[in-house]
């Protein structure tokens, strides 16, 4: 979760967005913040969210990590 915290981060910053990233242990809470933009989730958990929720599994295998970066730019640089 910290690595793709960063990542998220340090992808955003380059690209000029500002973000604020939280990492969440779902074992501690499942509450999600108020006006979320976006959610990306290690394991399946999230249903019916107001704000997109992808999957954090590229950042575990590394398979199509960079499609995900780019996906999470695409998203949060359309505010």
């Amino acid at each position: 979760m910290l690595v793709a915290a960063e990542k998220i981060k340090d992808r955003c910053k380059e690209s000029g967005i500002h973000v604020t990233v939280k990492i969440q242990n779902l074992w501690e809470t499942t509450y999600v913040v108020p006006g979320s933009d976006l959610i990306v989730e290690m394991f399946p958990f999230f249903g019916d969210e107001p704000c997109p929720v992808l999957s954090g599994k590229p950042f575990i295998n590394h398979i199509g990590e960079e499609e995900l970066l780019e996906e999470i730019l695409q998203l949060l640089g359309t505010e």
